[in-house]
């Protein structure tokens, strides 16, 4: 299976303005074309390389441009490439690079089939959510910001109102619903965290919206979460901080 092509038209569109590129920047690389990558000098001290379908993107100081212009697309967009490329330099710049996010992207076309449950329902309320929120480990929540997401789904239980899971998203660039969702660490591995995603995936499209799901490199439960509910891979981003 392979996303409709007018989803992966959307989901060009929402990068290319993110990233503060000309609309059609990435329209090649959402029909399959081959495309170059494209190489775009910024100044504030981050680093950032997107791998979308066919196409790619590399925002980075002038310095660092060059440096990664050695590289080829699949070393820096294996996991953690795009940061052991910029220390391996040995320049004074990236003597204080750090990792800030190293993501598989995947995105939903199709409609969720999702039953209601019987010892659950989902809650609206976003004190489910921060409540989750209190109860969750701090490295699981870290900038993620559930709770103050445009739209919140908590999976509570029937019985005393407890929060078991929550899934969230924002709103891209009016096209793209981004989703994250974390489940208490003690109830993982049944298959709420899939279920209240898939209620929000499917809001999200109800509502005219593609729904992203980005996945940590790291973390299988993440990627295997996104097959559950039926996204599909399209590519991936990562992120550094300079100095």
């Amino acid at each position: 299976m392979e996303l409709e092509s007018g989803t992966r038209a959307i989901v060009a569109l929402v990068w290319a303005r993110r990233l503060g590129l000309p609309d059609d920047a990435l329209q090649q690389a959402a029909m399959g074309a081959p495309s170059e990558r494209l190489a775009v000098p910024v100044d504030d001290g981050s680093v950032l390389f997107l791998r979308y379908l066919t196409g790619t993107v590399l925002c980075a100081p002038a310095w660092a441009l060059e440096v990664l212009s050695d590289y080829d697309d699949d070393t820096l967009a294996a996991s953690a490439g795009l940061v052991r490329a910029l220390r391996g330099s040995g320049h004074d710049d990236a003597a204080g690079l750090r990792s800030s996010g190293d993501f598989a992207l995947y995105y939903l076309d199709d409609p969720v089939n999702v039953e209601p449950s019987d010892t659950a329902s989902v809650s609206f309320e976003r004190e489910h959510a921060r409540l989750l929120e209190d109860s969750s480990p701090k490295d699981d929540i870290v900038g993620l910001d559930l709770s103050g997401r445009e739209h919140t789904f908590t999976l509570v239980a029937d019985e005393g109102q407890a929060p078991l899971a929550t899934s969230s998203y924002n709103i891209w660039e009016g096209l793209i619903a981004d989703v994250a969702t974390v489940t208490l660490p003690q109830i993982r591995r049944h298959g709420l965290g899939a279920y209240i995603t898939a209620v929000a995936a499917d809001d999200a499209l109800t509502q005219g919206y593609t729904p992203q799901w980005r996945a940590p490199r790291d973390s299988p439960a993440a990627h295997q979460l996104a097959l559950d509910v039926g996204f599909l891979d399209a590519g991936s981003v990562s992120t550094a901080t300079l100095g």
